[in-house]
C-alpha cells in the first residue's frame, strides 16, 4: 500500500459553500471539493501556472496533479450543470503559508499585501486613512461567517432528534 502524499496548499478558501441562488441549501445535493482539489484549480485555471510548476508547488508528481485537477473540474462541472451545492472542506494537505491578502486605500489609492489569516490592518500604512478595503472582498475588508447555522443534511439522526426536543 502506498502512502498518499500530503499536498502543499498556499491559500485556504475565503468561502466554504457555493450554491445556486434562491434554493435553500437543505434542498440541494452537495458535492464535496477538497482543499487540495481547489488548490489545483486555483493554480492551473485561475493563476494559469504550468502544470509541472503547479505540481512542484503542491509537492506532488505531475500525474498526481493532473488526476486531482481532473477530479476537481468534474465536481465543479457537475455542480454547475446539475444545480448542486459545492462544499469546500477536508483533504490531506499541509498549508505552505505563502498566500497574501491585498488591501487598497480609498483615500490615496495605494495597495499593499498582508499575510493571509493575519489581523486586518486598521489604517493605511501610506496615509493613515481608515478607509481601507480588501481587494476582491466584500468591500468591508472582512467576511461574514455564521457559525451557528447548520443544515439538517449535516446532522445525523440523533442530533436531529435532540434539536427537535
Amino acid at each position: 500500500m502506498v502512502n498518499k502524499v500530503k499536498r502543499r496548499v498556499s491559500c485556504l478558501p475565503k468561502a466554504t459553500y457555493y450554491k445556486p441562488r434562491e434554493i435553500p441549501l437543505c434542498n440541494l445535493d452537495i458535492i464535496n471539493l477538497s482543499i487540495e482539489e481547489l488548490e489545483a484549480i486555483r493554480l492551473c485555471d485561475l493563476l494559469q501556472v504550468d502544470q509541472n510548476e503547479a505540481a512542484d508547488k503542491m509537492g506532488i508528481s505531475r500525474k498526481t496533479f493532473w488526476t486531482d485537477l481532473q477530479k476537481a473540474r468534474k465536481k465543479v462541472a457537475d455542480a454547475l450543470v446539475n444545480g448542486k451545492a459545492i462544499k469546500i472542506s477536508g483533504g490531506d494537505y499541509v498549508k505552505s503559508g505563502d498566500c497574501v491578502v491585498e488591501f487598497v486605500c480609498e483615500n490615496c489609492s495605494k495597495t499593499w499585501n498582508v499575510p493571509d489569516r493575519s489581523q486586518r490592518p486598521e489604517r493605511c500604512p501610506h496615509c493613515s486613512s481608515i478607509q481601507i478595503y480588501r481587494k476582491c472582498g466584500d468591500g468591508k475588508g472582512k467576511r461574514i461567517i455564521d457559525e451557528s447555522y447548520c443544515c439538517p443534511k449535516d446532522l445525523d439522526v440523533n442530533e436531529k432528534e435532540d434539536r427537535n426536543d
